[in-house]
């Protein structure tokens, strides 16, 4: 056995922290309490500013709730479909699985439901 052997320490492994999970219950939970403290607020005087406020809680409720159904993060990629190039009435934006191949005659639309997957301008693609 040496002495003095230098010893190897990973210092990021000793500072590991584990993936922090969004609580979305009880943020939820906040928002209604700030919700209803607002609602009270609301029966003595009720201002455009705390209607707004009201209507502002109420939607990030709504997107909070979502975002626990569908388990989407903050820190997903979100992508916006672009403008089309064409300017033809019927050109459309479809979602393609491309079969490990290059050439496009074996490429297979990924059908969400009873239809392919048509995208528009502006829709929204969020990926993990």
């Amino acid at each position: 056995m040496k002495l003095n052997a230098p010893i190897e320490i990973d210092f990021l492994e000793c500072f590991k922290i584990e993936e922090m999970k969004i609580d979305y219950n009880n943020i939820i939970g906040l928002l209604k309490s700030e919700s209803e403290k607002i609602i009270e607020e609301l029966r003595m005087d009720s201002t455009q500013e705390c209607v707004n406020k009201k209507r502002n809680i109420d939607n990030a409720i709504k997107w909070l709730k979502k975002g626990m159904e569908n388990q989407i993060d903050p820190d997903l990629n979100i992508v916006v479909i672009p403008e089309k190039t064409t300017k033809t009435p019927s050109s459309e934006f479809r979602l393609m699985e491309d079969q490990e191949t290059d050439d496009r005659k074996y490429w297979t639309e990924v059908r969400l439901d009873d239809k392919g997957s048509r995208l528009m301008s502006g829709n929204f693609l969020i990926m993990k």
